[in-house]
């Protein structure tokens, strides 16, 4: 029994780094369309960020994640502005950003084995390596930790959704583009500030992570795939749905490596399996969106 809870907190951990991937997709997805596959390649260069700010300068973890925040929101920003608007402004078809998105990938991943190498570079933990037992409930530091900032952003997003005059706008856009512009929004601030905050959510997601798996330049692949499956079981209009989906995702694919008399590679699959399941089955997720039946 003991084994299990503590199953439900690395679960509940692995879950909300997948959430928090998800929700990187969902914010720009939503007022966008647009799907941006290189949000784990965010994730590793939050990861890297980690290790330049915490393992090799050895500043404090509050300032290192403060940093690391502010560059991936210029990151972010710049992504829109120079790869992305340029070809909505000509007319492009849809697709067109998405193969560029995916071009950057490759770019970043590239950029980053070339700076640092192959091997994987350690990130500290925020509250080193001890552990934390609450009755049947125990896990590592890092494990409560990212639980209690993966609680605070959604909560942030969701205040910023339903409490702000901006988040408003958000999801004006998401519902009519064209009716938005009418109403005087603008877009283009909306997608650059769509992509700013996917990409400041996903680094946060790889600077978590990364003291469990360390930084290396292949870890973005399959935080994209974990992340976009956690958004497709969740729900793809739903914030709250990111972080569900992201929860049972990881449930799943623990259960399934400790429990299920298989190898543990084959666990790997867990994924693309939900994710073939749920859109075939209900590609709606497991929230749909408010007011729409399921």
């Amino acid at each position: 029994m003991t084994d299990f809870f503590e199953i439900l907190i690395s679960a509940a951990a692995t879950g909300c780094i997948y959430g928090l991937i998800a929700l990187s997709y969902l914010l720009m997805t939503r007022p966008t369309g647009i799907i941006n596959f290189a949000v784990g390649e965010w994730g590793m260069v939050g990861a890297f960020s980690g290790f330049v700010l915490l393992s090799w300068l050895e500043w404090p973890y509050a300032a290192g994640i403060a940093l690391m925040l502010g560059f991936m929101l210029v990151l972010g920003w710049a992504t829109e502005r120079l790869t992305v608007r340029p070809l909505v402004e000509k007319g492009a078809p849809p697709l067109a950003p998405i193969l560029v998105l995916l071009g950057l990938l490759v770019v970043l991943r590239e950029a980053v084995s070339i700076g640092f190498g192959p091997d994987p570079r350690p990130v500290p933990p925020a509250f080193g390596f001890g552990r934390v037992e609450l009755g049947l409930l125990a896990g590592s530091h890092q494990s409560f930790f990212t639980i209690a900032m993966t609680l605070a952003v959604f909560a942030g997003v969701w205040w910023f959704f339903e409490r702000t005059l901006t988040g408003k706008s958000f999801e004006a856009v998401a519902i009519d583009r064209r009716a938005a512009a009418l109403m005087g929004i603008n877009l283009g601030r909306v997608t650059a500030l769509s992509f700013a905050g996917g990409a400041a959510v996903a680094g946060l997601a790889g600077m978590l992570v990364a003291p469990n798996v360390s930084a290396h330049y292949l870890m973005g692949l399959p935080l994209a795939i974990q992340g976009f499956t956690a958004l497709v079981v969740g729900g793809v209009n739903r914030v709250e749905g990111a972080l569900l989906g992201g929860i049972v995702l990881a449930l799943a694919e623990q259960l399934t490596v400790r429990y299920a008399p298989i190898p543990a590679s084959l666990a790997q699959g867990v994924p693309l399996l939900l994710l073939i399941l749920f859109l075939l089955l209900r590609p709606t997720g497991l929230l749909t969106a408010k007011g729409a039946r399921a």
